[in-house]
């Protein structure tokens, strides 16, 4: 509804503001489609209403002027009708999360983790509001964020871009994850000189982490013998609880599923993550649903320091 619809529920103000903004009876009522009459009453309705003259009527001037009330009121007519404007910005956004739809790529540790918390919060919420959740990892989910099919995007080692926007960051920690009875599970901290000799389960070479990790291994002389690797976070933290060997992740969720799983934190790990980041495409109108989401990320960030 547009803030001009809503002031023709307040017919003496709208017929005022056409009136001073025209200059005279007879082209305010060609605009609305009434008589001159007509306005000519709502005009007088709302003078005696507000007990001033808001025209001088003084027929020897060319056209009517707005004496100093009716300046005044047309001057606060101005506001409303920007507030009006404004507020029907807002309920059309309310009006898309009723009736939207959320096109989100995430990566997939997170889809496994944190994501159903969020979307669960989300949907009763907004019981209406439709999702499509690509699971991809990160330069996948730029292809298809350019490509139109999704939104918003939550994951990992993000470039930096100019039309790439930024909404909220998480710089995060990394730990050496073991299962709960491996001999370093009972350790507080840990160097990658103290994992030599393990077995080591490593993510897949197309996940950023995995070089990372290659490299970080390299530098510090540290030899292990890998026995898996994976592009799904999911199953190699599936199988480091079960004993098959030990991994190094970025950061630590596992809010909506728990496992048996230690996680010691790195020291000096020799290599910089960057950190976990919601972005979307620079210069495109949000959507009312990934304005909403953007909003949940920011809540559940703030909570890890972020």
């Amino acid at each position: 509804m547009s803030s001009t619809k809503i002031l023709s529920r307040l017919p003496g103000l709208r017929h005022f503001v056409e009136v001073a903004r025209l200059g005279s009876f007879r082209a305010a009522a060609e605009k609305l489609h009434v008589a001159p009459s007509a306005v000519s009453k709502q005009i007088k309705n709302l003078e005696l209403s507000l007990e001033v003259e808001l025209f001088s009527r003084d027929r020897g001037r060319k056209g009517l002027e707005l004496t100093e009330a009716g300046e005044i009121l047309l001057y606060r007519c101005a506001s409303v009708l920007n507030e009006l404007s404004i507020a029907t910005d807002e309920i059309g956004q309310l009006q898309g999360l009723q009736r939207g739809h959320l096109r989100l790529g995430v990566n997939e540790v997170l889809a496994s983790d944190l994501l159903p918390g969020i979307l669960r919060d989300m949907n009763r919420n907004h019981p209406n509001l439709m999702f499509t959740i690509f699971v991809e990892n990160t330069p996948e989910i730029l292809r298809r964020m350019h490509e139109g099919d999704i939104d918003i995007a939550l994951g990992y080692n993000f470039p930096s871009s100019p039309d790439l926007e930024t909404l909220a960051t998480l710089h995060r920690r990394t730990y050496v994850i073991t299962a709960m009875d491996h001999p370093l599970a009972r350790m507080r901290r840990i160097r990658l000189e103290d994992i030599s000799g393990e077995r080591f389960i490593f993510p897949h070479h197309s996940i950023a982490l995995h070089q990372m990790l290659q490299d970080a291994l390299v530098r510090n002389n540290v030899d292990v013998r890998e026995v898996l690797n994976t592009n799904s976070f999911t199953l190699l933290r599936q199988m480091v609880e079960d004993g098959m060997g030990i991994s190094i992740v970025i950061g630590r969720f596992l809010q909506y599923k728990r496992e048996n799983i230690a996680f010691i934190e790195l020291e000096n790990p020799s290599f910089v993550s960057k950190p976990l980041s919601c972005c979307r495409l620079a210069g495109r109108t949000p959507t009312a649903s990934s304005v909403a989401f953007a909003a949940a990320i920011k809540t559940v960030f703030a909570q890890y320091g972020g």
